[in-house]
C-alpha cells in the first residue's frame, strides 16, 4: 500500500512518484471536496505539478458519480489525487459514488496509489467523526474513511491551530494523531510511515481549503 498525504506543498511528489514499484502513467483527480467553496486554486495547482510529473490527467468529481463510474475511472488509471476542502462533505459524495469500498480495495491490494492533500489526506483516516465542522455542508449516515491509515491526519499544521490540535490531542489520548505543515508530507509505505519535506511550489491565490 502506498500513499502520499500532503498539507499543501507538492514539491515531494515527483519524488515519491519516482519510489512506486511501477511509476503510474495515468491519474484521475478528485476535485469534490471543493464543490461548495468559491474558489479553488488549489485544484489548478494540483492539476499543473501532476501535469508537470508527466502523467496523463482525468478529473471525477464524485458529486453524482455512479459507481459504476468510479469502477471504471479506477480501472484505467494508476494514481488517484484528492484535493482539498470540506472532509465530510467529501466522505459524504465518497461513500454515495462507492468510492470509499473501491479505492480501500484497490490501493491495499497495490493495484492502485493514494495521493490527499488536505481533505484528501483526512480522508484516508479510519474515522472523520473528528473532523466534523459547523461550515461543512457534508451529511453523512457514517463517518468511517478509508482506513488506509492507523493514523489521523492533522494537516495545516502551521497555520495557527497549534492550541486547537494541543487541546483535541489532550482530549482524545488514545488516538494517533499525526500533526504536519504545509511545507510537509507523510509518505505510507505499508504500515509504515514517515514525515518528508515538500515543498510548497506554486502559492495559493485564493482562499485556503477549509481542511
Amino acid at each position: 500500500m502506498r500513499a502520499f498525504l500532503g498539507s499543501q506543498g507538492l514539491g515531494a511528489l515527483s519524488g515519491w512518484l519516482d519510489e512506486l514499484p511501477r511509476r503510474p502513467e495515468r491519474a484521475v483527480l478528485i476535485p469534490t471536496a471543493g464543490n461548495r467553496i468559491a474558489a479553488t486554486p488549489w485544484v489548478d495547482v494540483a492539476i499543473g505539478v501532476l501535469t508537470g510529473c508527466g502523467l496523463e490527467l482525468e478529473t471525477l468529481d464524485l458529486e453524482g458519480a455512479s459507481p459504476t463510474v468510479v469502477e471504471a475511472m479506477l480501472d484505467r488509471v494508476g494514481l488517484v489525487f484528492v484535493t482539498g476542502g470540506d472532509p465530510i462533505f467529501l466522505l459524504e459524495h465518497a461513500h454515495r459514488s462507492g468510492f470509499v469500498p473501491a479505492v480501500r480495495n484497490a490501493v491495499s491490494a497495490g493495484r492502485l496509489a493514494y495521493a490527499g492533500v488536505s481533505a484528501g489526506a483526512i480522508l484516508t483516516a479510519p474515522d472523520l467523526e473528528l473532523y466534523r465542522t459547523p461550515d461543512d455542508p457534508g451529511r453523512v449516515n457514517g463517518t468511517d474513511g478509508l482506513g488506509l491509515v492507523r493514523f489521523f491526519p492533522l494537516v495545516h499544521a502551521n497555520r495557527g491551530r497549534q492550541e486547537r490540535y494541543a487541546r483535541l490531542i489532550a482530549a482524545h489520548p488514545d488516538i494517533p494523531f499525526v500533526a504536519y505543515s504545509d511545507d510537509e508530507a507523510v509518505i505510507v509505505t505499508g504500515s509504515t510511515w514517515h514525515c518528508r519535506p515538500s515543498a510548497i511550489t506554486a502559492p495559493l491565490s485564493g482562499p485556503e481549503p477549509r481542511a
